[in-house]
């Protein structure tokens, strides 16, 4: 069981585990999560246990406050100051087995290692109160412009939290 860099050939089980964690509304295309992983590879991870893909975590550097609507490509900032958090899904049949605090933590790691210091996502399906067990903080001042794109994910269950991440000092 490990956590593995995705690449297109990944989709396919990729789109299983999507469709089986998310409500039909929140299920992004095969063709959306390829070009997603091609333009950002290296912060898109899958966990595997004996070559099944039993969880992902789809991520990209971003600004703060930047929020990524429903299946839109992922922007590519200059600026970076954020490691966005846009889509966590682990299947049902690997659930209790901590793989999402397993992918979390890779993606805390990587974000250091690219000297970001925050992470950001928006929580769907009820899950405000599992990030914020994880840390993160929903943010209460949101523009009309974020919004607007947070209505791309259903209104009524989505919101955008954020997490400051500890900086250890290097030796």
């Amino acid at each position: 069981m490990s956590v593995f860099t995705l690449s297109a050939l990944d989709v396919p089980g990729l789109m299983l585990v999507q469709q089986d964690c998310y409500s039909e509304e929140l299920v992004e295309s095969a063709a959306v999560m390829a070009e997603r992983i091609l333009a950002f590879s290296q912060t898109c991870w899958g966990y595997f246990v004996e070559q099944q893909m039993a969880g992902y975590l789809l991520a990209y550097p971003s600004v703060l406050g930047s929020i990524t609507p429903l299946a839109a490509a992922f922007p590519l900032y200059q600026n970076a100051n954020c490691l966005y958090l846009h889509d966590m899904a682990i299947s049902s049949d690997f659930r209790g087995q901590s793989l999402a605090p397993k992918l979390l933590k890779h993606a805390t790691a990587e974000a250091e290692k690219m000297g970001l210091q925050v992470l950001a996502l928006v929580a769907v399906q009820g899950a405000e109160d599992y990030w914020a067990k994880q840390g993160f903080v929903k943010e209460m001042n949101i523009t009309k412009e974020q919004q607007a794109i947070l209505e791309t994910y259903l209104p009524q269950i989505a919101c955008y939290m954020t997490k400051v991440l500890r900086s250890e000092p290097k030796l």
